[in-house]
């Protein structure tokens, strides 16, 4: 028996050390797949402004338009990018894959068994919007993945004060938290939530545990004053007047001045004027279906916790077992991790672009949340049916369905996953014309490379409809393939004309269509040669 239950270890170890092999190397393969998004050149340049800024005293940053952006993540990316030769996008895959193994070591803590920890962390990484994304969007995934980050160390935090620390001293975990807390703020300002997560946290264990004040008290004020320096080490926008440049940018991160016009629901709205649905619209259909399946159940598995905590209280348990206990802390921590941002949204009507990227960062409590549902419908059955075998072989069968269909779209429509959409959203032939499709404009980069590929020609007069195009043309081009195209802005003017129909879901007058992206139907990017242009061979 014990033989038995060493081999059952092992192989868990063994498939999480290959599931992480296969999303590495996956990565490894794929990351140059992968266009030019319209905000990689504005980050870049922001920036180089706070490097100028830094090293130079160069006063530029205080005045340009995104000054408050933090820069904890595109510093390092644009010094190793300027000095080494490693990618930029495979810099941002690789940060993302290194927060999927602490959001596995997270999921532990919280669900207690490896292979719950490991669907967990499968679902995060096999959701095709986040997988895209993590290859190019330089805000939105290294948000999330630090905000895995900083939840992870304040469970361990927060487990140490309840003595489960697990061998982390209090005095490294308060370091360690502070630490994540800063480089969450000082990556998007909406981080600031982990600040009062955490002091709730630890007003919770002071309540329950007064005994322990010698060392929650140390722990509280070692953890502001900590982090708060962190924060403005880490901002150098702050260096100038620290609180009146961080209100200054509180205020601004949360209303966004930028207003665009959107597709959402077949209507163009401007991100000003978001109705209240646009969110939770964009989350129910651009999320896996298994994910969505586990929501509700884990959210009424959660509430289980109070209950079975409450149950114990009255048993005549050690004062350590009451209605917030340990697990039901922890779950309590995710829950507020999701719900404090979006309550944040809507109570300073916050502006969202593109769908619901800048909210990436509640896609990890979202998995969470979901995994704790399957996971409490999983011991339901088995307690209601009594037959352990035949329900671990179907809720097992259950879920490898339900990780099949995203990573079958990932599979299929490489590299487009970032136009992922479930079901919810309709007929897929017809999404285009109601939703926002590629409008990061990575296809352009297929589109683009399609023409000089099959047009021999020295000179190729091409138009691209916005900004990723030349943006590709120019910054990933080599120098022969830039000399070889002429940009021109009027497509009657072009040998070709290539769009992503962003701001144009309707279909274009040329008839000579010669190349095309396909998403389950739906044309996300097309190529035309426009008439009266000889052809070429």
């Amino acid at each position: 028996m014990i033989q038995f239950a060493v081999m059952r270890v092992r192989l868990a170890q063994i498939v999480v050390l290959a599931f992480f092999l296969i999303v590495l190397v996956t990565g490894l393969l794929v990351y140059k797949d992968y266009g030019i998004p319209w905000d990689e050149p504005d980050q870049i340049y922001i920036a180089t402004q706070n490097q100028n800024y830094i090293f130079h005293h160069d006063p530029t940053l205080l005045s340009i338009r995104d000054r408050y952006y933090g820069m904890v993540f595109e510093l390092p990316i644009l010094w190793l990018t300027t000095y080494t030769s490693v990618p930029r996008h495979l810099l941002v895959y690789l940060v993302f894959f290194l927060g999927l193994i602490v959001f596995y070591f997270l999921a532990q803590r919280l669900l207690r068994s490896t292979w719950w920890s490991l669907f967990t962390t499968a679902m995060l990484a096999a959701s095709p919007r986040i997988f895209a994304d993590s290859f190019f969007n330089s805000k939105d995934i290294p948000f999330l993945i630090i905000g895995i980050a900083a939840v992870w160390t304040l469970v361990l935090l927060s487990d140490s004060i309840r003595r489960r620390g697990g061998g982390w001293s209090l005095a490294g975990l308060v370091i360690l938290h502070s630490l994540m807390s800063a480089a969450m703020v000082g990556t998007r300002i909406p981080g600031v939530l982990i600040i009062p997560l955490t002091l709730f946290v630890l007003v919770v264990d002071l309540i329950q545990f007064p005994a322990s004040w010698v060392k929650i008290i140390p722990a509280f004020a070692g953890y502001v004053v900590l982090t708060t320096g962190l924060i403005i080490l880490m901002w150098p926008i702050l260096w100038n007047s620290p609180l009146t440049q961080f209100l200054a940018a509180f205020d601004k991160m949360s209303r966004l001045p930028y207003d665009i016009s959107m597709l959402f629901m077949g209507k163009y709205i401007l991100a000003s004027k978001l109705p209240w649905n646009y969110l939770p619209a964009w989350v129910g259909i651009t999320t896996p279906v298994i994910v969505l399946a586990g929501f509700l159940p884990g959210v009424a598995g959660w509430l289980r916790l109070f209950w079975t905590g409450w149950r114990e209280r009255n048993t005549g348990l050690p004062r350590r077992e009451q209605l917030l206990n340990t697990q039901t802390l922890n779950w309590t921590i995710v829950i507020l991790w999701l719900a404090v941002p979006v309550a944040a949204v809507y109570h300073y009507h916050s502006v969202l672009y593109d769908g619901w990227r800048h909210m990436f960062f509640i896609y990890a409590p979202i998995v969470l949340i979901s995994t704790l549902g399957l996971k409490t419908v999983y011991q339901w059955l088995l307690n209601l049916i009594h037959r352990p075998i035949g329900i671990r072989i179907g809720f097992g069968l259950l879920m490898i369905v339900g990780l099949a269909e995203p990573v079958w779209f990932m599979a299929r429509y490489h590299p487009y996953e970032n136009v992922y959409f479930n079901f919810l959203a309709g007929n897929p032939a017809t999404v285009r014309s109601r939703y926002e499709m590629d409008y990061w404009g990575l296809s352009y980069k297929q589109g683009i490379d399609y023409i000089l590929a099959h047009d021999p020609r020295p000179q190729i007069r091409i138009a691209v409809a916005n900004n990723p195009g030349d943006f590709y043309i120019k910054d990933r081009l080599t120098r022969a393939q830039q000399a070889r195209i002429v940009e021109v802005r009027d497509p009657s003017n072009a040998d070709y004309f290539v769009t992503n129909f962003r701001w144009h879901p309707q279909d274009y007058p040329y008839p000579d269509e010669v190349f095309s992206a396909l998403v389950r139907g739906e044309t996300i990017m097309a190529v035309f040669r426009i008439q009266g242009v000889a052809k070429g061979p």
